[in-house]
């Protein structure tokens, strides 16, 4: 799935975070490496220097992964004229590239000016292809550890495409060796004047009168739905360990889906999050949009969007 991994560079620490997870990728998965650099077009003198960089790079990421894994990966170069972005996505284009690993955002959620934070923001909208996005606070994970990812969430909402998430989070679990946890937060249904509202949809009007009193039973529509998310979740679970792999699942209920994927997240331990996204400008709605957002920007665990033309 992903034989080819793009490694965008820009000589800042922020963008160096990204390499040790490529490394580790490209050693569990015996992928290429594609060291990426643009420089702008007033540097052509350096050139040289930035090939040096990342000839210098590329054989000590290939003496690591031989060291750790005993395999022989491929790594190649590569420096470019332009915009990066632009350039970015025009090497996606012409080349079979299965997965982007790059930084994202700065440690305050904030995007990084015109490095890699806006950089990643048009990739995101652009290219179909999954994109693993650190910040620069997970490369204090690295430090003492064996391994960078020992266990996989992937959120789901009930839709066919957050589900496009399973088939990549399996992979990468299964070449990893490592446990994955499924989650769902079920969306509470609360009282208001207009009748039963279902946080983040359009409120449901059952009275023509707001004075009028409605009879609902809220805490059975909330079982109800957590009953629902059960079901599906424990099938899909069932679908996974057929396949040899380590899983469980989590279910919640709350109003704030990012909230409650970054509380998750940080009590089972979780290393990198898997989740789906139209892959739009603003990248839309739910869990596939503001919350697929919110999560990059505000979260602490690197994520990996799986773009719903990707798959």
């Amino acid at each position: 799935m992903f034989e080819r991994i793009l490694l965008p560079l820009d000589f800042s620490e922020a963008s160096e975070i990204a390499i040790p997870y490529a490394e580790e990728l490209a050693g569990k998965l015996g992928s290429e490496i594609i060291l990426h650099y643009v420089r702008g077009s007033n540097n052509e003198e350096l050139e040289h220097f930035f090939l040096d960089y990342l000839d210098r790079l590329a054989e000590t990421l290939r003496q690591n992964i031989r060291r750790k894994t005993g395999k022989e990966v491929k790594i190649t170069t590569k420096v470019a004229t332009g915009e990066p972005s632009q350039n970015i996505c025009e090497l996606v284009t012409k080349n079979t590239i299965d997965l982007i690993v790059m930084t994202a955002v700065s440690g305050s959620g904030l995007k990084i000016g015109k490095t890699l934070g806006s950089i990643a923001d048009h990739v995101c909208h652009t290219v179909p292809i999954p994109i693993m996005l650190l910040r620069p606070q997970n490369g204090r994970n690295t430090r003492g550890k064996k391994q960078l990812i020992n266990k996989i969430l992937i959120p789901l909402d009930g839709s066919m495409l957050s589900k496009k998430a399973v088939p990549v989070g399996e992979e990468l679990a299964s070449k990893l060796n490592v446990p994955i946890l499924l989650f769902e937060m079920e969306t509470m249904v609360y009282p208001s004047t207009s009748g039963p509202t279902m946080y983040g949809s359009d409120y449901v009007k059952v009275s023509d009168r707001d004075e009028q009193v409605i009879d609902y039973n809220y805490a059975k529509a909330n079982e109800a739905e957590k009953s629902r998310g059960q079901a599906e979740l424990l099938a899909i679970e069932q679908a996974i360990r057929e396949h040899g792999l380590s899983v469980d699942h989590r279910i919640t209920s709350g109003i704030d889906a990012a909230k409650e994927i970054e509380q998750i997240s940080k009590e089972m331990g979780v290393d990198l999050i898997v989740m789906a996204t139209h892959g739009r400008s603003g990248l839309d709605r739910w869990l596939m949009g503001s919350v697929a957002e919110k999560v990059l920007r505000y979260g602490k665990v690197p994520l990996l969007l799986v773009n719903a033309r990707a798959v």
